[in-house]
C-alpha cells in the first residue's frame, strides 16, 4: 500500500463521514513525505524561546507602532490569533533563522492526524485535538461575541478550490465533535459569517484592503463578524515590516533568529543590487513564495520592480539539506520547521521536505514531515 493509501486509510477510520473518493482527491501524492526530521531537545527549547521573544516584540509593537495602524481604518479586537506560525530553517551551526512569521498558516489539525498516523509523540508537548478546539473556544470567548456561542464559520477565497481544503472539513468535523456548529463558507457570504460566534478566517487579503473585501471589513469594524485571525494581528507580527522595525528597534533584546532585513524603498538600489547574491526579496504584505525573487537569479527588470517601499530584502537563509534514501536511490532534501503557537505558547512542529528553491509539496519523498526529539 502506498504512502498516501495508508493516510487515506488512516483518515478514514478516524472521519468517516469522509469517503476514499474524496480523500483520494484531497490528499495529493506529495502532501506527507516518508521520512522524518531528529532535533535535539536543545532546538525544541530554543525554538520555545524564540517564539516568546517575538511576543515581547509584539508588544513593542503594539506600543510603538499603534498609529500606524489606525491609519488603516480598521478596529482592533482583544482576540488573538488561532492557528499562527514561526517558520525557521536550521543553520549550519545549529541555530534558527526565521524565515517569516504567519498568522493564518496551514496544515495544524492535518499537523495533528500526521503525527497519530505516524505514532510519533508530539515533539512540542501535550497539545493535542482537545488543545486545539479548546484554542477556538478561547478565542470565542475574547472576542467579546454573544451570538450564537460554540458557532464557528471557516473561510476563504473559494474554500473548496483550495489545496488544503481537506483540512476545512477535519477543522469542521473536529469542533462538531465537540457540539460546535461549523459552517465552511467564502468570505463574502456576510450574512452567513454574522451567524456566527467566530470566523476563523483563511483569506489572504490580510488587511482587507481588495474592493471585494469591503463589505467583510465593514462587518469586521462594526463588531458584526469576531475574526480570527485578523488584521491587527496579522500588523503586529506578521507583517514583513515588523522584520525592518524589530531590526531597528534597541528597546527589546532581539531574538537570536531574527536576520537583516531591509526597506527597498529606503536602501540604495545600487547597494542592495551589488549585494543581490546574499538577498532575497518579497513583498511585504504577499504570503509563501507569491512575488519572492532569489538576488543570484533576480533580472535587472526584475530588481527595478522590487525597488520600492513594497518590497523587503532578507539575508538570504539557506535551508538545511539531508540525505535519504528514497526507492533505493540517494536523494538529498531541504527542510525548514513550521511551529505553530498561539500567543507565546508553542504547539507543534512539523517539517516541510523540497527540492528546488521554496517549498512546494510536489517533491518525490518531499511534504509535511513529524519531527522527532533526540538527545
Amino acid at each position: 500500500m502506498s504512502l498516501k493509501s495508508s493516510f487515506i486509510e488512516h483518515l478514514l477510520h478516524k472521519y468517516p463521514q469522509l469517503s476514499a473518493q474524496q480523500l483520494d482527491g484531497y490528499v495529493s501524492d506529495q502532501l506527507v513525505s516518508p521520512f522524518q526530521i531528529s532535533l535535539p531537545k536543545s532546538n525544541i527549547e530554543n525554538i520555545q524561546l524564540q517564539i516568546k521573544m517575538y511576543w515581547k516584540l509584539r508588544f513593542w509593537t503594539e506600543q510603538h507602532l499603534s498609529a500606524q495602524y489606525d491609519a488603516l481604518g480598521l478596529t482592533k479586537p482583544k482576540n488573538y490569533s488561532a492557528c499562527m506560525s514561526y517558520d525557521f530553517h536550521v543553520n549550519a551551526n545549529n541555530g534558527l533563522e526565521l524565515i517569516e512569521i504567519n498568522t493564518n498558516a496551514s496544515f495544524l489539525a492535518l499537523g495533528l492526524e500526521l503525527y497519530a498516523f505516524w505514532k510519533i509523540k508530539n515533539a512540542a508537548g501535550d497539545f493535542g485535538e482537545k488543545e486545539l478546539v479548546d484554542m477556538f473556544l478561547e478565542e470565542i470567548k475574547l472576542s467579546g461575541s454573544t451570538k450564537n456561542l460554540n458557532s464557528i464559520a471557516i473561510i476563504d477565497e473559494n474554500p473548496e478550490q483550495q489545496r488544503l481544503y481537506l483540512e476545512f472539513l477535519v477543522y469542521k468535523m473536529m469542533f462538531e465533535k465537540r457540539n460546535i456548529k461549523t459552517e465552511i463558507s467564502s468570505f463574502d457570504q456576510i450574512e452567513k459569517l454574522k451567524e456566527h460566534s467566530l470566523v476563523y478566517n483563511r483569506y489572504t487579503d490580510f488587511y482587507l484592503e481588495e474592493p471585494k473585501s469591503n463589505t467583510l471589513k465593514d462587518a469586521f469594524n462594526n463588531g458584526d463578524v469576531h475574526l480570527s485571525p485578523h488584521p491587527y494581528e496579522y500588523f503586529l507580527l506578521a507583517d514583513k515590516q515588523r522584520l525592518i522595525d524589530w531590526n531597528n528597534q534597541t528597546e527589546v533584546e532581539k531574538p537570536s533568529s531574527l536576520i537583516p532585513v531591509y526597506d527597498m524603498g529606503k536602501e540604495s538600489a545600487e547597494k542592495m543590487w551589488a549585494e543581490r547574491k546574499s538577498l532575497f526579496f518579497k513583498p511585504k504584505t504577499s504570503f509563501g513564495s507569491k512575488q519572492a525573487y532569489r538576488g543570484s537569479s533576480i533580472s535587472k527588470k526584475a530588481f527595478e520592480e522590487v525597488c520600492n517601499s513594497g518590497f523587503i530584502a532578507q539575508q538570504i537563509s539557506t535551508p538545511s539539506e539531508l540525505d535519504f534514501v528514497l526507492n533505493n536511490e540517494p536523494i538529498k532534501l531541504k527542510y525548514d520547521l513550521r511551529c505553530y503557537a498561539y500567543k507565546d505558547e508553542l504547539q507543534l512542529i512539523v517539517a516541510r521536505l523540497y527540492q528546488g528553491q521554496t517549498t512546494n509539496l510536489r517533491t518525490a519523498g518531499g511534504g509535511f514531515a513529524c519531527v522527532r526529539v533526540v538527545d
